[in-house]
């Protein structure tokens, strides 16, 4: 799928394009360098805090079939996007390591910085005070260099708008990001049939992870559990569909990726073997009938 729809423009989205104006092959080999350095920050993120029981590249393998078969394939917001949440989840899990104030700065600086590009993010801070709180780590330090991180884009891009005379490119993306089913999803009858069995198998991983979710150690649990939780979340923004609901696909692909590749990396029988069968089958379908 080469776009996805969305309903409100990110104003700093547009200040890139028009001082870096990726067009034709440009376009798309800026988008093929940041979706392998997404895929390679998948992989780097489970060989630093082995959350998976096992080394393991088959997060970074589905991700990037998953990926280039439903998202664009060219320079856009929601890669950013993506990039910026998946780095601000290195440094939360690095607060469970280390309990310093500079990670959770870090992480509200991330999203924050995501939150220009789709206003919806500014959600995730509250997952991560969530994550935080049950994981024992947010003391009122923690809470207030968080608080600090996450004032630093928005004071810095209301400060940038404001000096070039478009502080209304701001007032308008925040004004247009406060509606419900803004966004009118358009897929073909073979993306709709491989997102059922993406799903499915995306469904059964989670529903396996919380069968024995008990039995792992209580920082790996934590950690994964972490990623669950935002896979939940952005799907159920893009449920509600809100205006930057296509620029959030990239982010349940993404944290789907981790249980996809956490369940075929610890499961070996005749079901998964099947399973992956069929996943690999109606990839190659849908990249010759798509």
């Amino acid at each position: 799928m080469e776009n996805i729809r969305t309903s409100v423009q990110s104003p700093l989205f547009f200040l890139i394009e028009q001082t870096f104006p990726f067009n034709g092959i440009w376009e798309k080999i800026a988008g093929l360098i940041l979706y392998l350095l997404l895929g390679f920050e998948i992989l780097r993120l489970n060989e630093v805090f082995s959350f998976i029981r096992t080394r393991t590249i088959l997060p970074s393998f589905f991700f990037l079939i998953i990926g280039s078969l439903l998202l664009p394939h060219s320079f856009s917001p929601g890669i950013i996007i993506a990039l910026l949440v998946l780095s601000s989840v290195f440094f939360s899990f690095k607060l469970l390591t280390e309990e310093n104030p500079k990670y959770a700065f870090n992480v509200s600086l991330l999203l924050f910085t995501a939150v220009l590009f789709s206003l919806s993010c500014i959600w995730l801070l509250i997952i991560f005070w969530l994550f935080a709180y049950t994981s024992n780590v947010l003391s009122f330090r923690i809470f207030l260099a968080s608080l600090l991180g996450a004032l630093v884009p928005p004071l810095y891009a209301a400060i940038g708008f404001g000096i070039a005379g478009n502080e209304h490119l701001l007032l308008e993306y925040i004004q247009e990001s406060f509606q419900l089913f803004a966004v009118d999803f358009h897929f073909s009858l073979p993306e709709i049939l491989y997102m059922i069995i993406a799903g499915f198998l995306i469904s059964f991983s989670l529903v396996d992870f919380l069968l024995v979710r008990s039995k792992e150690n209580i920082k790996p649990r934590k950690e994964f559990s972490y990623l669950v939780t935002l896979l939940l979340f952005t799907l159920v923004l893009i449920i509600f569909s809100v205006p930057d609901s296509g620029i959030l696909l990239w982010l349940p692909v993404v944290f789907g990726s981790f249980l996809l590749g956490r369940f075929f990396s610890l499961k070996n029988n005749r079901f998964t073997q099947i399973s992956l069968s069929i996943f690999l089958g109606s990839s190659l379908l849908l990249l010759f009938f798509s």
